[in-house]
């Protein structure tokens, strides 16, 4: 059984890993770590830098990958977080879940279909400055 919640998401998180920068879909995230999906398999127990671009501000934390393994011609990593769990860490797990929230509230009014990280730029641009100031 799982010890945190986790929270869906579908937003571009960069995992960067020996210099390079990789693209990859965040799957889900809660305080212990996070799930993405994309094209390159990084080994597990080697640590990477986690960023997301979309969120403000940026959100950039060191992780370990704690599992990976291949999926319809794609990798899943699992990321455990390193180091405590921080004020960064609940921001930003409370902006992806206004994110998603955001994205089946305009489903329901206005019959659009976003993806994730068109919800995102969405939602940031909207709300962005005042969940901003509400968090300082």
């Amino acid at each position: 059984m799982r010890e945190e919640i986790r929270q869906n998401a579908g937003i571009p998180v960069e995992i960067i890993h020996d210099g390079e920068h990789y693209k990859f879909i965040l799957e889900n995230v809660s305080l212990g770590g996070l799930a993405c999906q994309g094209s390159v398999m990084i080994a597990v127990n080697t640590d990477v830098e986690v960023r997301m671009h979309l969120l403000i501000p940026e959100y950039i934390s060191q992780g370990r990958v704690v599992w990976c393994k291949m999926s319809d011609d794609l990798f899943e990593l699992g990321i455990g977080h390193c180091g405590d769990k921080d004020r960064a860490r609940l921001h930003m797990i409370e902006q992806i879940s206004n994110i998603e929230h955001y994205r089946h509230d305009i489903r329901v009014a206005e019959g659009r279909n976003l993806d994730g990280e068109q919800a995102a730029r969405e939602w940031v641009e909207v709300h962005g400055a005042d969940f901003l100031a509400g968090t300082r």
